[in-house]
């Protein structure tokens, strides 16, 4: 069990090349695997006409929306505060952040909050329109969406670059812009 034939005349080969060999083997098949589905998955969300996608590891949960008690000289895109699970949670509206006008107010249209996970000191959630689902941005555009966006200053840099995602989420439409959230945070926060 040791040692199996090898090319070279039928003399066995040690068992510690065969493992070697092995071990190689199943590095590159995962590598493959793992090219192949280098997509990055977005909660992606309606702010009036628009869609952005969140990247997913940052949310902690989706909740409907709720009041929020406005702070006194707040940040103009902070709604205020809202207790959550005895906590106190910062509501930043995301279309005020983007630096697009508000949506009109819907009776019908209750909104969702997406409460973050760990991507600023100060709990925080962000107030959107309706949350649509989850859907894949090719992990090129993702990863560029990190680094490369508005070299020129020209836009807005916390909307950061335009994904056509795979798999629709909700309303039929694959396409969205990819938040940054550390860059829309410091805009939004100073």
């Amino acid at each position: 069990m040791g040692a199996g034939p090898s090319a070279q005349g039928g003399r066995p080969r040690p068992e510690r090349d065969l493992r070697a060999e092995r071990a190689a083997a199943l590095a590159r098949r995962c590598a493959a695997a793992a090219a192949t589905d280098s997509g990055v998955d977005h909660l992606v969300c309606a702010c009036g006409g628009e869609r952005y996608g969140v990247p997913l590891a940052a949310v902690a949960q989706v909740l409907p929306s709720r009041p929020a008690t406005p702070m006194p000289g707040a940040v103009p895109a902070l709604d205020g505060l809202v207790a959550l699970s005895g906590r106190i949670v910062g509501v930043l509206s995301l279309a005020r952040a983007l630096g697009r006008p508000d949506p009109a107010s819907d009776a019908d249209a209750a909104g969702h909050m997406i409460v973050l996970r760990g991507v600023h000191p100060q709990p925080l959630a962000l107030a959107v329109d309706r949350v649509l689902g989850i859907a894949r941005a090719p992990g090129a555009v993702a990863a560029a969406g990190a680094g490369a966006a508005d070299p020129d200053r020209l836009g807005n840099e916390a909307a950061s670059v335009y994904a056509p995602a795979s798999g629709a989420a909700g309303d039929g439409r694959p396409d969205f812009v990819v938040i940054d959230l550390p860059r829309l945070l410091r805009r939004a926060l100073p």
